[in-house]
């Protein structure tokens, strides 16, 4: 392969006019640079001729030369027709301004002239301040959307995001009053932001339909005098003359609308319009982030309430079913939930005995085991109480086996406790006893509004908690509705009708006999 060879690598950045921010390699003996597209630097400016004027080589210089162009080549604003050439020497043609810049010698540079942009050159040139962008409508655009991105980046909300983007915009065309709207829940276009803050929005309602049924962007040179709107209340009202409108649009959805007026001396353009049209774009951007975060922020909060009381498994369960659209942890009447009360026996002895850090981490260990023992069989656990614990089944998810569920989860609580106590020192070991009903509650977050907390209400629920203390330690008692539920998985010998504390009515107990 032939080495590389070296060449001249003078670049020309163009700094005002239609191809600002734009920087072209020079070749090594000639560049031509004009408006013609046989030139090896084509500046599309009207102001610049079909071949306007050339960068060439002569020993170890670089010189500007005029080729008799119409409007004339200048040199750090003086007419030439030929001149050497330093860096950074500042060159003009037409209505373009250019910086002669890094002129030395680089291998693999090509013989014919490229145009590239750099990230930097394009920031500084977008820049406030950096000129007249408003004469350029490209340059326009590329600073309003940076002003737009940054916006999207930087904003702490959807409120500040949609300001600075109207805020942007609206300098960008100079709109004298401007609106962005959003959809509301009833499907209604209604103000989000507006500008000026401190005055009304001033909307046309047949130029905002207009714009909706037509899914396009308005622009209205003079309303008062278009056909379409002069007869409309809102145009005469508010004295409505160069209007923009244009829809938000997201994957065939419509999001909002952006609105802009100004009066009639300087009506707004095409190239306005081409600019809002872009702003809508992102800010429809701004609009589904905004709320894909508030919707995984909501989810995620609604899952952590959820798992406070149930296995992950349930609460994925819960929120498919119910998604955002309801609380499931309001209050509502359930028919057919199973309650299941279990005790710690001889747990007081416990207390008198260790010392309080060794109790501490014993009651955790038991705890940790019955609700492993409560989640895999996806109950919902409703509180601890000191060594007791309350769980329900089918609430607030119901199941055809809820019942069935809750008698195999205190079969495997013993067995999980016996797993454990055959770890511990023998007069450390822990006796269960567990109560388990099914009927009728009322099921929901209950409390003040500063702590809520989910459990059940209701006479099955109290009638559970006194099987519990009905059993002998180790033992398993059901009432007569959870036993004709269960009859055909277990085996139950009954123990009688029994009286209750609270109750007036006898309860008739069963015991689970081990198979």
């Amino acid at each position: 392969m032939a080495a590389a060879r070296e060449v001249a690598t003078a670049e020309l950045l163009v700094t005002e006019g239609i191809r600002a921010g734009t920087v072209y390699f020079l070749g090594e003996e000639r560049a031509v640079i004009g408006r013609s597209e046989g030139c090896d630097v084509v500046i599309p400016d009207p102001w610049i001729s079909g071949r306007h004027a050339a960068v060439e080589r002569r020993g170890d210089e670089l010189w500007l030369v005029d080729l008799d162009s119409r409007n004339g080549t200048f040199l750090e604003g003086r007419p030439v027709r030929e001149a050497a050439l330093q860096a950074d020497a500042k060159v003009a043609f037409g209505h373009t301004q250019a910086t002669l810049r890094a002129v030395g010698r680089a291998p693999g540079v090509p013989q014919q002239a490229a145009a590239v942009r750099y990230l930097a050159d394009a920031e500084k040139l977008v820049a406030p301040g950096a000129g007249d962008a408003a004469a350029d409508p490209v340059r326009r655009q590329l600073s309003a959307l940076q002003a737009v991105a940054r916006a999207l980046v930087d904003a702490a909300d959807l409120d500040e995001s949609l300001g600075r983007i109207l805020a942007t915009v609206a300098a960008a065309v100079g709109a004298e009053r401007s609106s962005l709207l959003l959809l509301d829940a009833h499907g209604a276009l209604v103000p989000r932001v507006h500008l000026p803050p401190d005055a009304p929005p001033r909307l046309s309602a047949s130029v905002v339909a207009a714009a909706a049924r037509g899914r396009a962007g308005f622009l209205v040179t003079d309303a008062r005098h278009d056909a379409r709107f002069a007869a409309a209340q809102s145009v005469v009202f508010h004295g409505i003359r160069s209007c923009l409108c244009v829809p938000i649009w997201a994957e065939g959805r419509m999001l909002g609308m952006l609105v802009l007026d100004r009066g009639l001396v300087k009506p707004f353009t095409a190239d306005d319009l081409d600019l809002v049209t872009a702003v809508a774009y992102h800010a429809a951007l701004a609009i589904e982030r905004a709320r894909l975060q508030d919707h995984a922020r909501t989810v995620d909060q609604q899952r952590r309430r959820l798992l406070r009381h149930f296995s992950p498994d349930v609460a994925n369960l819960i929120l498919s079913k119910s998604g955002l659209k309801e609380d499931p942890l309001s209050a509502s009447v359930r028919e057919d939930a199973t309650m299941l009360f279990s005790d710690v026996r001889g747990f007081t002895g416990l207390t008198e005995r260790l010392p309080p850090l060794e109790l501490a981490q014993l009651l955790r260990e038991y705890l940790s085991e019955m609700t492993k023992a409560l989640f895999e069989e996806r109950g919902t656990l409703d509180k601890f109480m000191g060594d007791g614990l309350m769980a329900v089944f089918g609430v607030p998810v119901a199941q055809p086996d809820d019942p069935v569920r809750a008698v195999r989860c205190a079969t495997l609580m013993r067995a999980r406790l016996a797993g454990l106590n055959a770890r511990l020192p023998e007069d450390r070991r822990l006796a269960v006893r567990i109560g388990i009903n099914t009927g009728r509650v009322v099921a929901g977050s209950f409390g003040t509004p500063e702590r809520l907390e989910f459990t059940v209400l209701g006479d099955a629920v109290n009638v559970a908690a006194r099987l519990e203390t009905l059993a002998e330690p180790g033992a398993i008692c059901v009432g007569e509705s959870t036993w004709e539920r269960t009859r055909d998985h277990f085996t139950y010998r009954l123990l009688g009708e029994r009286t209750v504390k609270g109750r007036t009515a006898p309860v008739r107990v069963y015991e689970l006999v081990d198979a």
